[in-house]
């Protein structure tokens, strides 16, 4: 992240702006890059603000809005030219999961760190928290929780994928916030993957009962074991083999019904390749296919002959026709 964008950002969150430096903040959210800074200044922000707790149900777009307004002292407030409205409203979108999602949650610590972990490229890695959950982080993900977890609820905070193994505790639910879905178990084996840049979010369940809504919806789904659950600003449900939820923990690519489309993001993180789609839009037939210790021509060769689609590999870039 570039910690110069941080320094700039946190001094607008804080109403320290000068008029060249909105000036700059403008030209930031103009751009609609920086999301991983944005992302880690609202995280320090809610940290800080002891606001009580939060309901995902009460959140309103307009209050982000309003409230980034308020947060500008120079001058009354951030005005866009009008051709850098559809890149400041894309950015504000951004904003208000982003915000949402770090704020959905009691925001008073007690004192405690709240810690993270992340995996890199091709790296799983296993923690396990201070109720005794055990958490597996698969490629390019991070976990966010509380060293020790505090009052009626255990929460945590999940960018990319994981299965967590939860501690059953009636009294103390446990609770996965991703930007689009908030998952609620009180004790239950379940996979969550939430990658920000993936069209999909995912809940697949192993074992126990869990329960899932959208982030801005009071609304909740059950889910029981072998259920998964998609979300692509519409959900849809289906079921699978419980066994196949530990498929990437093993090495096992596993798709159910997915187009070449929802299984590239997998693909380029698997195999650290790059996947780019030409201008036609169909997105070809739904697979359905495992693969264990295949390689990446493998893998492309048996997905374009099921899915109907050509590509062409060299060296780690996939274009597809």
């Amino acid at each position: 992240m570039d910690q110069e964008i941080i320094l700039l950002l946190r001094k607008y969150a804080a109403n320290n702006c000068s008029a060249h430096e909105l000036e700059q903040v403008r030209q930031i959210i103009a751009s609609g890059k920086y999301y991983a800074e944005w992302e880690a200044v609202l995280l320090e922000e809610s940290l800080t603000e002891d606001t009580g707790p939060s309901d995902a149900s009460d959140f309103k777009q307009a209050e982000v809005l309003n409230r980034i307004n308020r947060s500008i002292k120079p001058v009354k407030r951030l005005i866009f030219p009008r051709w850098s409205l559809g890149a400041a409203a894309a950015i504000l979108i951004m904003l208000s999961a982003g915000y949402l999602f770090f704020s959905n949650r009691n925001p008073v610590l007690n004192n405690r760190t709240l810690l993270s972990v992340s995996s890199s490229d091709g790296q799983q890695k296993k923690i396990t928290l201070a109720d005794g959950t055990e958490v597996t982080l698969n490629s390019l993900s991070t976990i966010h929780y509380k060293d020790i977890f505090n009052g009626g609820k255990r929460e945590v905070y999940l960018e990319g994928e994981a299965f967590f193994n939860v501690v059953h505790d009636a009294q103390h639910p446990f609770i996965v916030h991703t930007q689009k879905l908030n998952v609620h178990v009180l004790g239950t084996s379940f996979n969550v993957s939430a990658y920000i840049h993936d069209k999909k979010t995912t809940v697949s369940v192993a074992t126990g009962k869990v329960g899932v809504n959208v982030s801005n919806s009071a609304y909740a789904n059950m889910l029981l074991p072998g259920d998964r659950l998609s979300y692509n600003g519409n959900i849809q449900t289906s079921h699978i083999n419980p066994d196949d939820i530990l498929g990437w923990q093993k090495g096992i690519l596993i798709f159910h019904q997915e187009s070449i489309r929802d299984i590239a993001p997998v693909l380029e993180r698997y195999y650290g390749v790059h996947i780019y789609f030409g201008k036609n839009n169909d997105p070809g037939k739904q697979i359905t296919a495992a693969f264990k210790q295949k390689t990446l021509q493998q893998v492309m060769m048996i997905l374009s002959q099921t899915a109907g689609f050509t590509y062409k590999l060299t060296n780690n870039e996939i274009h597809i026709d």
